[in-house]
C-alpha cells in the first residue's frame, strides 16, 4: 500500500517540551532519525503551514505538523515509466522479493538514471531510505546482465536488519553459471582478495596485497565434454563481480562475459559461434535465504533458469548427446 502524499500530526504536549525530530522519529518508526533530520533540513516538514528546517525546533501544544512524503519520493529518485520489467516472488509490509531479468540495472548511477529496477519500484511502492537517496530499498544488488532473485526493503527497520545479515554473511546465496572448460576439482573453494583493477577502474581483480576477502564455494553440476560446464557457486562474501572474477581467476571464465574472458577457449565448431556470441554473462542468482526482519522466519526462495540460459544448456547438452 502506498503512503499518503501528506502525513499530518497534531501535537499534544503538556509540561515537557518536545523536539521536532524526536517527535517524528517516535511517530514514524519505519524511518530512521537521521533520515528524519535530513527531511526537515530539506524543507519537507511544515508546522501550521510554514516550512520549518530546524530539527531542534521545540513543538507547542496544538501545532499541526505536515510531512510532504510525495515530494520526498519524487525528489529522491527520478520516476520512470511503469514498464520496467521484473516479477515479484513475494511481498509483505516489510520486504519485496524480486526475480530480476538480465538487462535491468538495479539502481540509478553513472549512465543509467532511469528505467532501473529502483525506478520501477518507486513508481509502485514506498521503500526504505537506504544508505543513498538514489538507492531506496536496495540492500544488495546483482549486475545488470545477471538474472535472478534479490530482496528489497520497504522500510528502514527492515533495511537495517537485512543489511546486518549481509554484513555478517549469514544470508545464503547460490548462483548457477556456465563456464568455459571444466575445473579440475569437482568441488572447490576459491579464497582471494578482490580489489579494483589498477589498469581499468570498471573491473575488479584478484590481488595478493590489497582489497577485501572474497570466498566462493563451487560445485560442478554438469560438464559438456571438456569445452564447458554448468557450475553452482555459493557466495560467502559479496564482493563486486565476485563470481565472474573468481571463475576467471581459476581459468574458467563465464560464457558471455567479455569483461573477464582471458583467452579464446577451444570449442566445437558446430556451436562455437553460438557460445562465443552469447549476449550476456551466463550467470543466474537462483537461491536466496534470509531471516525475515520482523517475523524472524527463515525465508527461502529458488527460481529456475531464465529462457536464454535454458536454451544455452539445451544446445550444449544436445551437442554432447549427439557426439557422445
Amino acid at each position: 500500500m502506498r503512503r499518503k502524499a501528506i502525513i499530518s500530526f497534531c501535537v499534544i504536549v503538556d509540561e515537557k517540551r518536545n523536539r521536532l525530530d524526536k517527535f517524528l522519529a517516535h511517530e514514524l518508526v519505519d524511518i530512521s532519525r537521521n533520515k528524519i533530520q535530513s527531511l526537515i533540513e530539506a524543507g519537507y516538514v511544515c508546522i501550521d503551514d510554514k516550512i520549518v528546517k530546524n530539527p531542534n525546533y521545540y513543538l507547542k501544544r496544538g501545532e499541526k505538523i505536515d510531512l510532504d512524503y510525495e515530494r520526498l519520493r519524487k525528489n529522491s529518485v527520478p520516476l520512470a515509466n511503469s514498464d520496467v520489467n521484473f516479477s515479484i516472488l513475494y511481498e509483505d509490509e516489510d520486504i519485496i522479493v524480486i526475480n530480476k531479468p538480465a538487462g535491468v540495472v538495479v539502481h540509478p548511477g553513472a549512465g543509467n538514471y532511469d528505467h532501473t529496477l529502483v525506478n520501477g519500484l518507486v513508481y509502485r511502492y514506498d521503500l526504505s531510505s537506504g544508505s543513498d537517496e538514489s538507492r531506496p530499498g536496495i540492500v544488495h544488488r546483482i549486475d545488470k546482465d545477471t538474472s535472478g532473485v534479490l530482496v528489497v526493503a520497504k522500510n528502514d527497520h527492515a533495511h537495517a536488519l537485512l543489511a546486518e545479515q549481509f554484513q555478517i554473511h549469514s544470508i545464503k546465496r547460490k548462483y548457477i553459471c556456465f563456464c568455459f572448460g571444466v575445473p579440475r576439482m569437482k568441488v572447490g573453494k576459491i579464497e582471494t582478495m578482490i580489489s579494483r583493477d589498477p589498469n581499468n577502474r570498471l573491473k575488479m581483480s584478484v590481488s595478493k596485497e590489497k582489497g577485501k576477502l572474497a570466498v566462493t564455494n563451487y560445485k560442478i553440476l554438469k560438464s559438456f565434454f571438456s569445452f564447458a560446464s554448468k557450475i553452482e557457486c555459493e557466495l560467502h562474501t559479496g564482493r563486486t563481480h565476485q563470481i565472474r572474477v573468481h571463475m576467471s581467476h581459476i581459468g574458467h571464465s563465464l560464457i558471455g562475459d567479455s569483461t573477464y574472458k582471458k583467452k579464446n577457449y577451444p570449442l566445437p565448431k558446430e556451436i562455437a559461434k553460438y557460445i562465443n556470441e552469447f549476449p550476456r554473462q551466463a550467470l543466474h542468482a537462483y537461491l536466496l535465504e534470509f531471516v525475515h526482519p520482523r517475523s524472524k522466519e527463515i525465508m527461502h526462495f529458488e527460481i529456475g533458469l531464465p529462457e536464454d540460459l535454458k536454451e544455452l544448456e539445451e544446445k550444449m547438452s544436445q551437442f554432447t548427446l549427439n557426439n557422445g
